[in-house]
């Protein structure tokens, strides 16, 4: 099965920042990421992308920067996330974020 895009929003929960390769899940859900974050409203999902000095570092710096808004002052965050939910996944890759009030 395909991952598929998800839209999510929801307060963020969890917020976590971790070392680069030490992975987060399950044997066969991992997602290789430095940045986890947690919705209200989909508990038991993790979302993540990399911080790594790439081509995507500025915009995932900005999203992690984002995060860390919507976390402290309690905003909506919105998440488009990559993930397989057909084969029963639930941790997943994040591509975009946004927040309101």
């Amino acid at each position: 099965m395909a991952s598929k895009l998800i839209n999510s929003s929801g307060k963020v929960t969890q917020l976590r920042a971790v070392e680069a390769g030490t992975r987060h899940g399950p044997p066969g859900d991992q997602i290789d990421v430095e940045v986890v974050v947690q919705l209200s409203t989909h508990p038991d999902r993790a979302m993540g992308f990399k911080l790594r000095e790439d081509d995507n570092r500025y915009a995932h710096q900005a999203m992690f920067d984002l995060l860390r808004d919507a976390f402290a002052n309690n905003f909506t965050a919105h998440l488009d996330y990559s993930i397989d939910l057909e084969a029963g996944k639930k941790n997943g890759l994040i591509l975009r974020v946004w927040l309101t009030r």
